[in-house]
């Protein structure tokens, strides 16, 4: 097969396993082939994890010179002979690629365990009983809000004959003022074979009143033709009060959640210099600095962590460093912290 030639699957199976092999030749002969199908992440993890551990100088040279093609992602093999066994980090030394996100992330692990603030949760339950309380209104409005809607509607014009006023025993007992009446569907309301309906409407104390003092034989309503048992008179009532002030407490109560929604949003905003991003652990595979036309030092490392998924992800970041020396690097296996929002957005802290 040629250099240039594409690895079939059958190549790629057969090289990764060879990548196993005791001989050192046949695992650089892998290498060579998969060095043709580095666009796909799982080749250069197995590159990144022999890289670390490969014994042999020549097959961590060759690695070495196809990672180097994608850019500067390892440091070029040491030139001494045997495996390079990488420096344990020190526990609890994480490295920052840029050193001014030490006081954010301290001040974030300080109060990753911590709960939720009161006051948002404080704000979260008063939100939730005002979104009840709108409901339970809305619901007590509703139907008469439907009743009083087709009748304005739909409803026929016809009148009706009264047949009982009623009133309180005494004022201020708290009963109510009513009117009883009766309609049939005949046009002129005068056929005694046309069905007969009745009906019974809260009345306000001033229509009773006036009701009672003249004692007129009809009084003027409304009802649906299809459902002739839905009526009610052609006036405002006592119940036309009522269904209006449920609506309005229900769209209060809805405007008031509403704001305290918008109002817990606004608590629960990160703030200024906040990591916005779930914080996840990661290593470092491998890193180097090179200089900078201006003289200036970059650092470029190479790191692996993985995703809230368990997908295991590995990626690059570069920035100017120059108070570290070549000697200051940090090794294999050192912890990172990546602030984290997707597979495809994330930054090494």
């Amino acid at each position: 097969m040629s250099d240039a030639a594409s690895p079939t699957s059958a190549d790629v199976l057969k090289s990764l396993k060879l990548l196993r092999s005791g001989s050192a030749d046949e695992r650089r002969q892998a290498i060579e082939v998969l060095s043709h199908v580095t666009d796909d992440p799982r080749v250069l993890q197995v590159f990144d994890y022999l890289y670390q551990t490969d014994p042999d100088p020549g097959v961590r040279e060759a690695i070495w010179q196809v990672l180097s093609r994608r850019g500067p992602s390892v440091p070029a093999p040491s030139p001494r002979t045997g495996h390079r066994t990488p420096r344990t980090p020190t526990p609890g030394v994480t490295f920052l690629l840029n050193p001014a996100n030490r006081a954010l992330v301290r001040q974030h692990m300080s109060r990753g365990a911590a709960p939720a603030p009161r006051g948002s949760r404080a704000l979260s339950l008063l939100m939730g009983v005002l979104l009840l309380a709108a409901g339970f209104l809305g619901g007590l409005a509703a139907p008469a809000w439907n009743d009083w809607f087709r009748l304005r509607q739909d409803g026929v014009a016809t009148q009706a004959d009264i047949i009982g006023l009623s009133a309180p025993v005494a004022p201020g007992s708290g009963g109510t003022h009513t009117v009883a009446y009766r309609f049939r569907l005949s046009p002129a309301n005068e056929n005694a074979d046309a069905p007969e309906f009745f009906g019974e409407q809260r009345i306000s104390a001033d229509l009773h009143a006036w009701l009672a003092a003249t004692r007129p034989s009809t009084v003027s309503i409304l009802y649906l033709r299809d459902d002739p048992t839905r009526s009610r008179l052609d006036a405002e009532t006592p119940d036309d009060t009522r269904r209006e002030r449920l609506a309005i407490l229900a769209g209060g109560a809805a405007a008031i959640a509403l704001l305290v929604g918008v109002l817990n949003w606004i608590v629960r905003l990160p703030g200024r210099g906040t990591l916005r991003g779930r914080l996840l652990r990661g290593q470092i595979i491998a890193a180097q600095t090179r200089l900078e036309p201006d003289g200036r030092r970059r650092l470029t490392v190479r790191f692996r962590f993985l995703s809230p998924a368990r997908r295991p992800i590995t990626s690059e970041a570069s920035r100017l460093r120059s108070d570290l020396l070549p000697g200051d690097l940090p090794e294999p296996g050192t912890p990172v912290l990546i602030e984290y929002h997707s597979d495809r957005q994330f930054r090494l802290l």
